[in-house]
């Protein structure tokens, strides 16, 4: 049976107090909320997931991206507006204290039978600005999970804290070649090691895991015979309070960034018109955008 099609069992409801929520996300750079997505949902975004993996049967797609498995854009298919949207993640988002998110962009992560660990790495863009060093999160991952994942099948591993605090991997990846790690050109890169600290986070198919972008994480490799499939989706939390300066970067104009807010012109009109109500609004002020800088400095101790 395709791993698409399986039957999913029904995850136990949330009952984490809020506040134990946001500590965690503050402290340890993470969080979970079990059950966001029922089982018909669970179903609905594998089969639109299903629709954008085609390419990566591809044997050169593949050797590319052996140790990170799909890069695909989830806004090839409009149907996840929904999702982007979902009430019960924005739910989540105010619990954690976030009331005005915005989306930014996603990508539909789908790990093949049998494939490698994904290297550490840490998706935080701007460790030239003050604001990457304050407690509160200025860029969050949702990672929503479409099969029951584990340590045997890739299930995430984060290091609790390191969004916050310096960790021997940040020296380790400051001049790594990402295209060389998601090729897996060197094994034994402490990219790909375990560490001490680590924890792994086993999670239900419909959970939501979220993450601060600065926090380190991986992934355990895909050793079962099925596809592990994940779909994540960054969001600015808290736009209004950002620095002009950040504020311009993450709402540039169409065009000047690939990776930043915009609509698909292939969507139709209503799916189009609820997405634009999800992204942040152009930028119109005069202030340079701030630069991409991925590596911490020495304000991370």
């Amino acid at each position: 049976m395709d791993v698409m099609d399986e039957p999913i069992a029904s995850p136990p409801p949330d009952t984490a107090p809020a506040r134990t929520e946001r500590a965690r996300l503050l402290s340890d750079g993470y969080t979970v909320f079990p059950g966001v997505l029922d089982r018909d949902e669970v179903l609905r975004y594998r089969a639109l997931a299903r629709r954008i993996l085609a390419p990566q049967q591809a044997r050169e797609y593949q050797e590319k991206h052996v140790a990170i498995g799909s890069l695909f854009d989830l806004l090839q298919e409009p149907g996840f507006v929904d999702l982007i949207g979902h009430p019960r993640a924005l739910a989540a988002l105010r619990r954690l204290g976030f009331d005005e998110p915005y989306y930014e962009h996603g990508i539909v992560f789908n790990k093949l039978p049998r494939t490698p660990r994904t290297f550490w790495h840490q998706d935080c863009t701007t460790w030239n600005h003050p604001l990457a060093y304050e407690p509160e999160p200025h860029e969050l991952i949702f990672i929503y999970y479409l099969v029951d994942t584990t340590r045997h099948n890739g299930c995430l591993r984060v290091i609790p804290g390191s969004h916050r605090r310096r960790h021997p991997l940040h020296e380790s990846l400051r001049d790594a070649s990402i295209p060389d790690l998601e090729r897996m050109r060197d094994p034994s890169s402490p990219a790909f090691h375990s560490y001490p600290d680590e924890v792994s986070l086993p999670v239900d198919a419909g959970d939501l895991v979220v993450i601060d972008v600065r926090l380190l994480h991986a992934t355990h490799a895909n050793d079962s015979d099925e596809d592990r499939t994940a779909l994540s989706l960054w969001y600015i939390p808290a736009c209004r309070d950002l620095p002009e300066c950040v504020r311009a970067r993450f709402t540039l104009r169409t065009g000047l960034d690939e990776r930043m807010p915009y609509v698909p012109a292939h969507w139709p009109d209503d799916a189009a018109a609820r997405l634009r109500g999800l992204l942040p609004a152009a930028y119109d002020g005069s202030t340079a955008a701030l630069p991409w800088h991925t590596a911490p400095d020495e304000r991370l101790r």
